[in-house]
């Protein structure tokens, strides 16, 4: 008896396999249906503008687009259309200065007056570890502008801005206070360093050797692939609403990408991890500060624990036309991706729903939607 014995554990072997995989298939259904469904009931009008959202989770992959890019000239909003990343974009800016640092261009603890010798007292002090994770207390530029600006500002305007303060919130690396103007001289030192424009510092940097193809910053005169063009809901109709007068700052914001590009930078983020693991590097969180609790920023990413104890990094975009958000698991590559180009706040409640479907929490985001609360900590108001 004992020479069928193999056999029948091998059929049974098989037949258990076939039934787990129609299961798991099963499972999988039920969960893109219900994100369907979810998506679907947020994004109802196909004709409006809406968004794309994309899925790598515990071997679950999924992605559905609702909406258009343009009203006037509608096409249908997919995995391959280009958005406008807003402040997600702080992510390459870090990661160039990075680069940088690892190539001996410049230290954590370089003066930036180093790079800006017309900043004033304190302002020239600032350590370029600060200006990374926003604990230089520096002024938002928005907040200086003035009525008399009436062009849209460049990176070089925000510099031009901040020479005439000498004034900080507080004593530079003593806490975390969220600054656009930081970013915004972080991409002129990049400028400098490289000998490059900045869009052509990522070009060369990452979006070519990572096969980001149609990834770029935005430029009034370039034309954008498969481009997202942005609207604000008035009523039951949107208002075009694709630039202001902050819109052509690029550290900060400027990045145009799309669900199929950006999920290429996040692999490459993901090789780079398991290559350094160990190290010190920005990767496992090297010149971070505290936000609240066990979160903490550096780098570009707002860094936490899952409920598992997992590091989760996430970072949402907001500027006029487009809400963006995006979560990242950087051991396993796992990741959340939700673009829009419509500035409503639909998309804080459609990415809690979708995290609580995936069964996704961050410790001390305190049981509100994760975009609501980084929304408070852009406005320097941490719950």
């Amino acid at each position: 008896m004992s020479m069928f014995k193999p056999t029948y554990c091998l059929v049974f072997t098989i037949v258990f396999l076939v039934f787990s995989l129609q299961f798991s298939l099963a499972q999988e259904k039920k969960l893109a249906d219900l994100l369907s469904q979810i998506f679907s009931e947020t994004y109802p009008n196909g004709t409006y503008p809406g968004g794309i959202v994309s899925i790598n989770y515990k071997n679950f992959k999924y992605a559905k687009g609702s909406g258009v890019t343009h009203l006037e000239n509608p096409k249908n909003i997919d995995v391959k259309t280009n958005f406008r990343m807003a402040s997600v974009s702080k992510q390459f800016t870090a990661k160039a200065i990075h680069e940088l640092i690892k190539a001996d261009k410049l230290t954590p603890d370089t003066r930036i007056s180093t790079f800006f010798p017309n900043l004033k007292g304190k302002v020239g002090e600032i350590k370029v570890r600060q200006l990374l994770n926003h604990s230089s207390g520096i002024a938002d530029y928005e907040s200086l502008m003035g009525d008399q600006v009436k062009q849209p500002l460049s990176d070089a305007d925000v510099l031009r801005i901040i020479e005439h303060s000498e004034t900080l919130f507080f004593e530079p690396g003593s806490r975390f206070r969220y600054s656009n103007t930081a970013y915004c001289l972080l991409a002129l030192i990049v400028e400098q360093l490289t000998g490059e424009s900045y869009a052509d510092a990522m070009k060369t940097m990452f979006f070519d050797p990572f096969g980001m193809k149609n990834s770029l910053l935005y430029n009034v005169d370039r034309k954008i692939p498969n481009r997202a063009y942005g609207y604000h809901p008035q009523k039951d109709s949107f208002v075009f609403a694709d630039q202001s007068l902050t819109s052509s700052t690029l550290g900060d914001g400027g990045v145009y990408t799309s669900a199929t590009d950006y999920e290429k930078w996040l692999e490459n983020l993901k090789k780079e991890m398991k290559a350094i693991k160990g190290e010190e590097n920005y990767l496992n969180g090297l010149n971070s500060i505290t936000v609240k609790g066990k979160i903490t920023y550096s780098f570009g990413w707002f860094r936490g624990l899952d409920a598992s104890n997992e590091p989760v990094w996430f970072h949402s975009g907001e500027s006029t036309g487009f809400h963006n958000i995006v979560l990242f698991y950087p051991n396993t590559g796992e990741q959340v991706l939700l673009f829009s180009n419509r500035d409503d706040l639909l998309i804080a409640q459609l990415f809690d729903k979708i995290m609580k479907t995936l069964g996704i929490t961050i410790q001390g985001v305190d049981n509100q939607p994760l975009f609501t609360w980084l929304s408070n900590v852009y406005a320097n108001q941490i719950p």
